[in-house]
């Protein structure tokens, strides 16, 4: 391989940035709320068990892509499904992460809205955002790798400086023993925290661009792993300074306790302003991500259009329907129909992959090598 090959590779550090800054872009602020309503005290078990998930599932994707090293799942989808049915799951799988992008950038721009510019437009914040967007990934693949290398490190260090700061304020007896009301609760509450793990189901479109594909299990676990234990950390500190009763009250309460958080006396009055400035740059790297993959698997499957009109096309898209809910209840029905779909591609997907696999090599239409 020459280094213009390798440059156009992703290298182990950016697979771990890449993946670690799609998981946590807008499960930060979304999940302590979901998953504390329904496991209360024992949110943050939830949040491990379902890492421990995401972990299995991981397994699932790589040896799929592991059949296939040269191709994406556009390709292979064909290949073991057929034409017509191929077809149908590219476009499900183009259509799942362009409401992906809907979802997070009218989320993002809700909070934006609310903490930060109360007076203006819902759509000029949206349009601003997705602008940025398609200016960022115009280039294609690597400088969306690139921001998401460069940027992630710097803020992750700076919120967990920043949170690390409400913990003497927290009130370590709203912990108690694990399980006290059975594992029912916990059960219940995993579906919701699971879509906070969404997004390494991108190695289905990148997996050929992955220089290391032997330790692609390795480098992609260490992205998850690490979103898990920020994750942990954040619904536990969530627990111990607001406690479960308010954290259910509050639309963010991430954000919420934020506002209790004293940097400088007098001088930062509102500390939530500067925990959004943090969050801000994991949350473009979720859509960045999400909005390059929806282009690059339409262009694909119908690679006749190029990628950069794919992008062209899908913004007016993404920006109308995400104007269409009129308010957060009905923004959240939207997420909870994308995060099905998100986990059947975690799960059902591979599986329905690995079955055609067996059957196909059965039947003598597939090497085994």
């Amino acid at each position: 391989m020459n280094r213009n090959e390798e440059s156009l590779m992703i290298s182990p550090t950016q697979l771990v940035f890449l993946v670690f800054g799609i998981i946590v872009g807008t499960g930060f602020i979304t999940l302590p709320r979901g998953v504390i309503e329904k496991a209360r005290e024992d949110a943050w078990l939830t949040v491990i068990l379902a890492l421990g998930i995401a972990l299995v599932s991981l397994w699932l994707i790589l040896r799929v892509a592991s059949i296939f090293p040269k191709d994406t799942a556009i390709t292979y989808n064909v290949k073991l499904f057929g034409r017509t049915f191929g077809l149908l799951l590219n476009l499900f799988l183009a259509v799942y992460f362009l409401f992906f992008t809907i979802t997070g950038v009218r989320t993002m721009a809700e909070v934006v809205k609310t903490e930060m510019l109360p007076f203006t437009p819902l759509g000029i914040i949206i349009g601003s955002m997705l602008l940025v967007l398609l200016y960022c990934s115009w280039d294609g693949l690597m400088p969306v790798v690139r921001i998401n290398e460069s940027g992630i490190p710097t803020s992750i260090f700076m919120i967990i400086f920043f949170f690390s700061l409400a913990y003497p304020a927290a009130d370590w007896h709203e912990l108690r023993i694990p399980f006290l009301e059975g594992v029912t609760p916990v059960i219940q509450s995993l579906p919701s925290t699971s879509y906070s793990f969404l997004g390494y189901e991108i190695l289905f479109l990148y997996y050929p661009f992955i220089f290391q594909k032997k330790k692609a299990y390795f480098h992609t676990a260490i992205g998850i792993g690490t979103a898990g234990i920020f994750y942990t950390f954040v619904v536990l500190g969530t627990l111990v300074t607001l406690g479960p009763n308010m954290a259910i009250a509050q639309t963010y309460p991430v954000i919420t306790m934020a506002k209790i958080i004293e940097i400088v006396p007098r001088f930062v009055e509102r500390a939530e302003l500067l925990l959004i400035i943090l969050w801000l740059p994991l949350a473009y790297t979720t859509h960045l991500i999400t909005f390059f993959s929806t282009a690059f698997a339409f262009n694909n499957t119908f690679p006749r259009i190029s990628l950069r009109w794919w992008m062209m096309l899908s913004l007016p898209f993404i920006f109308i329907l995400s104007m269409l809910p009129d308010n957060l209840m009905q923004m959240e029905r939207w997420t909870k129909v994308t995060g099905a779909c998100g986990l059947f591609l975690l799960t059902g997907y591979p599986v329905l992959l690995l079955t055609c696999v067996f059957v196909r090599r059965k039947l003598g239409l597939l090497p085994k090598n």
